[in-house]
C-alpha cells in the first residue's frame, strides 16, 4: 500500500509539537506571571502545541481502524515495550554516568510505574489503547450501514470527554467522570476522518483557515483575560480532554491534509514519523542537557522564554537525531525477523 505522506507530516508535526510544548514546562513559562505580549504569544502557541498527543491518537485511529484481533496483532506491541525498556535504561544509565541518575533499584521500580523516563506516561496510556483497538474496531464497524452511526459514536464519546470542560465551566452540568477516556474519543475521531476523508478534504481552504484563525484568536483572548496578572492556569479546557484542544486538533489535521508534501521532504518525514516513539521518550534525556545549558546561560526567566525560537530547534534536533538512531538500533531484531519472513 502506498505510504500516506500527509500522515507522516501529521505525526512529524505531532512530535515537533511535543518537544515544543515541553519548552514551556522546562523553560519555566508556567511559573511566569502573564502580563505582557510575550505571555499572550505563548498562550496562543500553547493552544496549538498542546494538540501534540491528540494528533498521535487521531493518527492511530486513522491508521488502525481496520485491525482485527489475532496473535500477530497482539505481538505487535512487543516493539513498543522493547523501545520503552531500552530507552528508559538508556536515560537512567546516561544520567547516572554524569551523576544525575537514581540508584538501580529505583530505576527498575520506575520502569514499572513509568517514571524512570519522565515522559513515558504516554506508553502507559498507549499500551492499554493498543490492546483495546480490536474491540473499538468492532464497535466502529458493527452497524456502519446505519445512517449517522459513526456520527453517534463520535458525538457520545465527545460528549463524555470533551464537553464537560465547556459546559461545567461554572458548575457541574453534565457528568465528567469519563474525561480520562479521551484517548478513545480521539481514536474514534481518527477513524471518522479515515472513513469520510474524501468529504472532509472538500472543505474549502478559506473556510478551514478562517475557522482555525477564529478559534485560535478566541481561545487565546479568553485564556489571556482569565489568567491576566497570574501564573498560567492549567484548567480542564486547556488539557488533552479540553474542548479547545479537541477543536484545534481537528482543524490542524484538516489543514495538514491540505498541505502538499514536496517529494524532497518525504524521506525526512518518513524517518521522523517512524521514530516518533523513540524521539518522544529520548527527549526526556536530551531535554535535561539542553535546558540545563540554557538555564545556566540565560538565568533570567523572561529572557529564556523569549529565546524559545532558538531553544526549541536545538531541543528538537537533539531529540530527533538521538531518537532516530536509538530507534533504528532497538528495531534491528524486528527488522531481521521481517526479512526472514519475507
Amino acid at each position: 500500500m502506498k505510504r500516506n505522506s500527509s500522515i507522516d507530516l501529521m505525526k512529524s508535526s505531532a512530535i515537533f509539537f511535543v518537544v515544543s510544548v515541553h519548552f514551556l514546562l522546562n523553560s519555566g513559562f508556567y511559573d511566569m506571571t502573564i502580563h505582557s505580549t510575550l505571555g499572550i504569544i505563548w498562550i496562543g502557541m500553547r493552544t496549538i502545541l498542546i494538540t501534540c498527543v491528540p494528533l498521535f491518537l487521531v493518527a492511530t485511529g486513522f491508521l488502525m481502524n481496520r485491525k482485527q484481533l489475532s496473535a500477530q496483532y497482539v505481538l505487535g506491541i512487543v516493539p513498543v515495550i522493547v523501545s520503552y525498556l531500552g530507552i528508559s535504561l538508556l536515560v537512567w544509565g546516561t544520567l547516572s554516568a554524569v551523576g544525575k541518575g537514581s540508584d538501580f533499584s529505583t530505576a527498575i521500580n520506575g520502569i514499572f510505574d513509568y517514571s524512570t523516563d519522565s515522559y513515558s506516561w504516554y506508553v502507559e496510556m498507549y499500551l492499554g489503547l493498543y490492546l483495546f483497538i480490536p474491540l473499538l474496531n468492532i464497535i466502529w464497524n458493527y452497524k456502519k450501514e446505519i445512517k449517522n452511526y459513526h456520527l453517534y459514536i463520535v458525538f457520545i464519546s465527545s460528549l463524555l470527554t470533551f464537553l464537560p470542560s465547556l459546559l461545567n465551566s461554572f458548575g457541574k452540568v453534565i457528568p465528567d467522570y469519563w474525561q480520562i477516556c479521551y484517548p478513545v474519543s480521539y481514536y474514534f475521531i481518527g477513524a471518522y476522518l479515515y472513513t469520510y476523508q474524501e468529504e472532509i478534504k472538500k472543505i474549502s481552504n478559506i473556510k478551514i483557515i478562517s475557522l482555525f484563525t477564529l478559534a485560535l484568536a478566541t481561545f487565546t483572548l479568553t485564556d489571556t483575560l482569565a489568567g491576566w496578572n497570574r501564573e498560567f492556569q492549567w484548567l480542564d479546557h486547556k488539557d488533552y480532554f479540553g474542548y479547545q484542544t479537541a477543536i484545534m486538533t481537528v482543524l490542524i489535521i484538516i489543514i495538514i491534509w491540505k498541505i502538499p508534501v514536496p517529494k524532497w521532504s518525504q524521506r525526512l518525514l518518513k524517518s521522523l514519523s517512524t521514530a516518533t516513539l523513540s524521539i518522544y521518550l529520548i527527549s526526556d534525556l536530551t531535554d535535561q542537557f539542553v535546558y540545563g545549558f540554557f538555564k545556566h546561560e540565560i538565568p533570567n526567566l523572561s529572557q529564556r522564554v523569549m529565546a524559545g525560537p532558538m531553544i526549541i530547534p536545538v531541543a528538537f534536533s537533539s531529540a530527533a537525531l538521538v531518537g532516530i538512531l536509538v530507534g533504528k538500533i532497538l528495531g534491528l531484531p524486528f527488522k531481521k525477523k521481517e526479512n526472514r519472513g519475507s
